[in-house]
């Protein structure tokens, strides 16, 4: 069951085009705890060739960009492909495209074959339904290399706010860093985020869904619960083709 949704889902990409609330601080810690918490999951190397679905102001490419061969980085937002054309200005295997706002699981002008490894984090709850989710596996099992990985990093998997708050919150605790979490969920609070939520909703998706989902399209998959992202109430979906 999904929360309910307006028909308007650019409102979302709307808001990414403008919103502030999170910290460069907060994106280099988010992103250094995925990044440790995956390398013995998918193994970077020299030889990866990486797309990064909803790459935002692209600190995954920060991170990988001298241990990967190439990163591709796909948004919505121009301001933050802005962000990264700048940041990005001298990396030879950094490419950056901008996702069709109104068809953003459209993959069709990527290369067949291409990817060694798909990352999808924190995307996926702005979608309208699990429908777009199985097209967006699809499009990516195209352009994926033969044993590529597709990982959908930080599904929400219930609709329960203060769950998601708790899991964020027990994070900080363990990395001793309540403090800064404490300080960036009050701005979160009185941001505009908490507003659109409300009145946009979030996709989530169960644990049945998440299966359901990878048998009818006769993928190899695992739900994984393993923490891997701040919130360690979300779960994560690794798909190998």
């Amino acid at each position: 069951m999904n929360v309910p949704m307006k028909n308007d889902i650019d409102s979302w990409i709307n808001f990414w085009k403008t919103e502030t609330v999170i910290s460069d601080d907060k994106w280099q810690s988010d992103m250094e705890l995925f990044i440790k918490a995956t390398s013995p999951l998918l193994n970077y190397n020299s030889q990866d060739v990486i797309l990064d679905l909803g790459c935002g102001p692209g600190f995954l490419a920060s991170f990988l960009k001298n241990r990967v061969k190439e990163i591709h980085c796909l948004d919505t937002s121009e301001r933050y492909l802005d962000i990264c054309k700048i940041k990005f200005s001298k990396d030879q295997n950094i490419f950056l495209y901008k996702l069709d706002e109104n068809n953003y699981t459209d993959l069709s002008s990527l290369q067949t074959g291409k990817f060694s490894l798909v990352i999808c984090l924190s995307v996926i709850q702005y979608y309208k339904s699990i429908d777009e989710v199985k097209r967006l596996i699809e499009q990516v099992q195209r352009i994926a290399l033969p044993g590529g990985k597709l990982l959908i990093a930080d599904i929400l998997v219930h609709s329960n706010t203060f769950s998601d708050i708790w899991g964020v919150l027990l994070t900080g605790i363990r990395e001793r860093k309540l403090s800064e979490t404490l300080k960036y969920l009050f701005r979160m609070k009185m941001s505009n985020y908490y507003r659109t939520r409300s009145s946009l909703g979030l996709l989530y998706l169960s644990f049945k869904q998440l299966n359901d989902l990878s048998k009818t399209l006769g993928l190899k998959a695992e739900v994984l619960s393993a923490q891997i992202t701040t919130n360690r109430n979300r779960k994560h979906l690794l798909i190998r083709f």
